[in-house]
Parts: C-alpha cells; structure tokens; sequence
C-alpha cells in the first residue's frame, strides 16, 4: 500500500493574538502544499527521508511494547525533534498503535515552504509545521487503519489542533491548523476557554485584493507567544486592555469580511495594525518589525492597508485595496526598496488523499 497526503499552507488575514483570547480571526489556505508519503519498507526499520530538513534519511525500529528506537540519534535529535514529538503524542493518544504495523518508507516533502534568498534557505512562515502535523498524522492513521484516513471534520480538526499545540509546548491557537485541514477561506475562533476549535468557511468581499510580500527573514513565532504570556502575568491589567483593542479590531474585521464589506475590512485592518502596536508596546516587544515598519510606510505612500501576517515579527505582511493599479504601484516600491512580492492564491482544497494498492 502506498499513502499519498498534501495540505496548504495558510496566510492569516486578520485576528492574529486576538484568536488566542476568543476574538474570531480569518485564515486563508495558500497554494504552497506540504507531502507526505508512506510506503511498504523492506526490513524491519521505519525510515524517514525528509530532503528540506535533513541531508540523508533517518530510521528508527519500534519494539513490541511499541516504543520507538532512533538508529541515528544525534540526526533524529538535531533535524527530527518535531517529527519525532509528533510521533510520539500520536502514539500516546492511542491515535497510531507503531507496534505490530508493518514499517513504511516515508518521503515528508515541505520543499515549497522554503525560499533560497542570496544562497540562503529560509523557512517561510506559510504554517509547514502545521502543514505537516496535518499531513503526517492524516497519514499514519490511515497507514495504522488499512487505508481509512480521518474525514476533514470537525472531530478530526479538535484532535489535530491539540496535538499540533502539544507539540509546539502547548502554545498557538491551531488556527494554521484549521486552514490545512479545511483549505478555503476560514473564520476561526476559539469557544469555551480555549478548548474548542470552531471553523466556518467564509468569502472575501469580491471587490477586494491582496499582496503578499516577504520580508526576507523567518520570524520566531514562540519567542512572541512567550512574551506576550509572561507580560500578561507580571502585568495583566495594561496587556489584557491592549489584547481587547486587538480582539475588537479582529472581530471588526471579520464581520466586515462576512458582510462583503470591503473598505470597512480595510479600515479594520488600519485599526488593527495600530492595535497590534499597542500590544507590542504593553509586552515591551515590538510586533512589527522595521521590515514591516517599512513597508507600512511604503503603503500608506501608494493609499493601501497594510499589517503583517502571523503571529511574528518577519515573514510575511500583507497588503489590501479595492484598486489593483495602487497593489501595483506598492508592488513596485517594495520590489525597489529589496522586498520580494510572491505569488500566493487561495487553495481551496484542504486535506488530500491517494491510496494505492502496490
């Protein structure tokens, strides 16, 4: 048997932070997939191949009580730790039972997350770990369940959003989570303090545009989380006032977005940006980075709305307007001041799947 399973990467349109308190936010699933294949291996060893992550392919040997044996284990510490934290919560969720399941060969394609600038490689922040938190263990309970693989549901999503924050230390919201599973344009939010994930697809105004620009640097996503926790608790009071200005601009943004709304979405995206500094203010760290301050700046210069994607300092910014002859005009000062503009659309389709009897 051979298992095939892809899912996009995601951009967040608005609602960053703010999702981590119960404002709703919007995702959108973008055309960058990430691929996990298994197949039969020959032997008794699992073996993992993973070309973006590692420079040679990695094994381990399960016992009979079920417990995994890393053959090289300085590699599966060094380029592995996220597979292998994915690994093993999948098993402690009698999810996958590895025991017993005959090994396979396992190719984890996440090649069109990265982007090669000046001879470097850079991880974009498109949600790869999300991606392949999705994909992965899409995959393995299939390969455990003799091809049936979990429905895109509700269900499914509760349980990947769980295990994906597990692994990640227990922080995120799983909204990156919820656009790969799903695919499509998503309103998601967090309900019953935290614990429950809601997804509802949503449209984007008709007469609304996009432009995804890239920083030319990764973002430490966790660093920020961490911050913006530890400054709540030493200082709750001005963090939780700065957090509610963020989740009131989220929730004005999507009621815009489900109202087709399109240029009151690009005042709320204004209001948020200017949240979203007053939070970096109140946790004594800035949110937007001086890229990001730049190219606000650039924006503003050609009439467009601008905020970075995720929860991150770099990556990603995205910008808005209703007239593409002014994206065009921001297009080109971004592309002259270094920037580099990227081609992301919509992905409408979230999980896939291909089984193959060999």
């Amino acid at each position: 048997m051979k298992i095939e399973v892809s899912a996009p990467g995601k951009l967040v349109l608005i609602g960053e932070y703010g999702v981590l308190f119960g404002a709703p936010a919007v995702v959108m699933a973008v055309d960058r997939r990430a691929l996990v294949e298994l197949r039969s291996a020959d032997g008794t060893r699992w073996i993992l191949t993973a070309p973006e992550v590692a420079p040679r392919s990695v094994e381990f040997e399960v016992s009979p009580d079920g417990e995994m044996c890393w053959c090289d284990k300085v590699l599966a510490g060094q380029r592995f730790e996220f597979v292998d934290r994915l690994l093993c919560e999948l098993v402690g969720d009698d999810l996958v039972t590895l025991g017993g399941l005959r090994p396979a060969a396992a190719i984890l394609d996440t090649k069109p997350f990265f982007q090669t600038r000046d001879g470097v490689r850079h991880k974009l922040g498109l949600g790869s770990s999300a991606a392949l938190t999705v994909t992965l263990a899409s995959a393995l309970v299939g390969w455990s369940a003799a091809g049936k693989v979990p429905a895109a549901d509700s269900l499914w999503l509760q349980t990947l959003v769980s295990l994906h924050r597990r692994v990640q230390g227990g922080l995120g919201s799983g909204i990156d989570v919820a656009a790969s599973l799903l695919g499509g344009t998503i309103e998601y939010r967090l309900v019953e303090g935290g614990s429950v994930a809601t997804a509802e697809r949503v449209r984007l105004p008709d007469d609304l545009e996009f432009l995804c620009v890239w920083t030319g640097r990764s973002a430490a996503t966790g660093s920020f989380l961490k911050r913006l926790e530890d400054r709540r608790r030493e200082n709750r009071g001005v963090v939780e006032r700065a957090i509610r200005r963020v989740a009131d601009a989220s929730q004005t943004g999507v009621d815009a977005v489900k109202g087709g709304a399109s240029e009151d979405f690009l005042d709320a995206v204004d209001l948020f940006w200017n949240a979203l500094d007053g939070l970096g203010e109140a946790i004594e760290m800035p949110i937007a980075s001086e890229e990001h301050q730049r190219l606000r700046r650039l924006a503003c210069g050609c009439g467009v709305q601008y905020k970075p994607s995720g929860a991150g300092g770099g990556d990603f910014g995205l910008a808005f307007d209703t007239d593409p002859e002014r994206l065009a005009a921001l297009t080109t000062r971004a592309e002259g001041e270094g920037f580099e503009v990227v081609d992301l659309r919509l992905d409408s389709v979230g999980l896939e799947c291909d089984i193959v009897e060999e």
